[in-house]
């Protein structure tokens, strides 16, 4: 009962840490592209709209993490 209260918590501890990293890439994502169109203004539009799809792609990321712990929630 013990080793899957441990197992338990490692698929948390995964979930959490995938959030921080997410959370990490976004700030950095979004800082790049203030940046950018700060250096480029007339490509901002264009810029902007590669920004959110390296966001689409991060959160796709997160949401597969979510279903891995919830698989693995459930078989352990």
């Amino acid at each position: 009962m013990l080793i899957l209260s441990a197992a338990k918590l490692f698929v948390f501890a995964g979930i959490t840490t995938t959030l921080a990293g997410a959370a990490l890439g976004t700030a950095v994502l979004f800082a790049g592209y203030l940046i950018s169109a700060a250096k480029n203004p007339e490509e901002a539009d264009k810029l902007f709209n590669t920004t959110l799809m390296g966001f689409a792609l991060l959160e796709t990321f997160v949401f597969l993490s979510f279903i891995v712990a919830g698989v693995s929630f459930v078989l352990v």
